[in-house]
């Protein structure tokens, strides 16, 4: 069973849940957190998967490890694009789906969550989190393109775009900066972007 950062995973059981620390009461009985966690960016060995649960509120947060034989299922980012969206956010998903017809995306966050697991895990407030997927970047300017059309939604968006096999950016500092933090499986590198995007 392959999983990947943002996937999300439902475990056999919370007895498959790892940490040096005491799990809280709410991973244990939370209907956003028992059994289901998302998989967090982080080298790992020994099959081994580093995994976070969400409270209903944002200051319930646990990050914690489990091993890929403890996963019964895994939704991944771009699978819950085709979840149902809460119906607060129904416009911005069907103009995002439109935006990303012809582009790899996925959804994560509060919204991702609740779209893959069906379990309402947001409020009509909550920001939208866009995965992009990219294997390598020939131009900048579709990109700033893109970028402005993103910021026309209804809803705040930040998009992370991965990058095969080097890790995970901002689209808005790609587009606006020229230094980029690249966030990795081994920690975080303030990168040139001419290293990621050449003109």
């Amino acid at each position: 069973m392959e999983v990947n950062v943002h996937d999300i995973v439902y475990l056999e059981s919370n007895q498959t849940i790892k940490s040096s620390e005491t799990i809280p009461n709410w991973v244990l009985n939370e209907k956003t957190a028992n059994t289901i966690a998302v998989v967090r960016r982080m080298k790992t060995m020994n099959h081994i998967v580093p995994i976070g649960f969400r409270g209903a509120n944002r200051s319930e947060r646990f990050a914690a490890f489990t091993t890929k034989d403890s996963i019964r299922k895994v939704i991944t980012a771009e699978e819950a694009t085709h979840g149902v969206p809460p119906i607060s956010h129904e416009g911005t998903i069907e103009y995002l789906r439109d935006l990303f017809k012809d582009i790899r995306w996925g959804i994560g966050g509060s919204i991702g969550f609740t779209m893959a697991t069906g379990i309402q895990a947001c409020t009509e407030y909550s920001d939208v989190d866009i995965i992009l997927y990219k294997e390598r970047f020939t131009a900048l300017q579709p990109l700033q393109l893109l970028h402005e059309k993103i910021q026309m939604s209804a809803h705040p968006i930040d998009v992370q775009v991965e990058i095969t096999n080097l890790g995970a950016c901002m689209l808005s500092e790609l587009v606006t900066s020229t230094t980029v933090l690249l966030r990795t499986s081994t920690g975080v590198l303030l990168m040139d972007r001419n290293r990621l995007v050449s003109n």
